[in-house]
């Protein structure tokens, strides 16, 4: 998925960057020592320094605690949003009730959330705004609402979010992701993921343009937010969480096109961006296809 309009360079939302100035991660971790072999002579291990005791390392520290205050805050902003957005299809009070308690089930759920590295890793937004939509999901559910009503309400907000943003900057964001400073980055952290140090984490690998059909393409071969969403019985809202990209792509003028995610259980995601291509999937194209939506 694309990050949120508020951004202050193409990849990185200043809202997301706020609440991460409290740098989460911890560096060092200390071999493991063996013990010296039992069979060795004592002439030997009096020649040789005892060696030190192994440090402990220091306690991981969960993003989400570290930073709850600001991510609760910024989830109220969405709420609040979400709110008037119900209230235009339901009663007041159900509108109410319903943002009042996404807020308690986000905030509930905030501790469990996976450690995908905090601040260090490109993809924390994305996990950060697939547990907006997961209790707004389940909050809507409990009234009677569908995942695709929580997946509509998502990609409104979303859209007048950018419709906020005015072009010039949107399409300097777009600008940046063809930059080679840019293709760099995704190949650096696309080799890193193959690593797969966080289970909750993306998994991808870096198509560099054909110079014809795209520009910049990548392959999601696991998404954090997919397992995130399996993990709060909540995979029914996964195919909607992905038709924001579309609107992202479509203000920033990079022609995302994609023929498959691992939401609708494909076997990878397909980003495929070519500049100044007219984006022509959207909500309309795409729901239809979903499991459940098809005729």
């Amino acid at each position: 998925m694309t990050k949120p309009p508020h951004m202050t360079d193409s990849r990185v939302p200043s809202g997301i960057t706020r609440r991460f100035l409290l740098r989460a991660g911890v560096v060092g971790a200390c071999a493991c020592l063996l013990p010296w072999p039992a069979l060795a002579k004592k002439a030997e291990t009096a020649a040789k320094p005892t060696p030190p005791a192994p440090v402990p390392e220091p306690p991981a520290i969960n993003f989400y605690l570290t930073n709850r205050d600001k991510l609760v805050a910024d989830f109220k902003g969405v709420c609040a949003g979400a709110e008037h957005w119900l209230a235009a299809r339901t009663a007041e009070p159900t509108a109410k009730a319903i943002a009042a308690d996404a807020l308690g089930r986000y905030d509930r759920m905030l501790p469990g959330m996976p450690d995908i590295g905090g601040v260090t890793n490109r993809n924390q937004p994305f996990l950060v705004m697939a547990g907006w939509l997961a209790a707004l999901y389940q909050a809507m559910a409990e009234k009677g609402m569908s995942a695709k009503d929580a997946g509509r309400l998502l990609y409104d907000l979303y859209a007048a979010d950018w419709a906020a943003v005015p072009p010039q900057r949107a399409k300097a964001m777009g600008a940046a992701l063809f930059s080679v400073a840019y293709l760099q980055s995704l190949q650096d952290w696309a080799a890193d993921s193959q690593k797969k140090k966080y289970p909750g984490d993306w998994v991808g690998k870096v198509l560099p343009g054909d110079g014809k059909t795209f520009d910049l393409g990548y392959d999601y071969t696991e998404c954090g937010a997919v397992k995130f969403f399996k993990a709060q019985g909540a995979m029914a809202v996964a195919p909607y969480y992905c038709l924001n990209d579309f609107l992202a792509s479509k203000a920033q003028g990079t022609g995302l096109s994609r023929q498959h995610t691992l939401a609708q259980g494909d076997p990878l995601c397909d980003f495929r961006y070519k500049r100044d291509r007219p984006v022509t999937q959207n909500w309309d194209t795409e729901t239809p296809k979903f499991p459940g939506n098809k005729a």
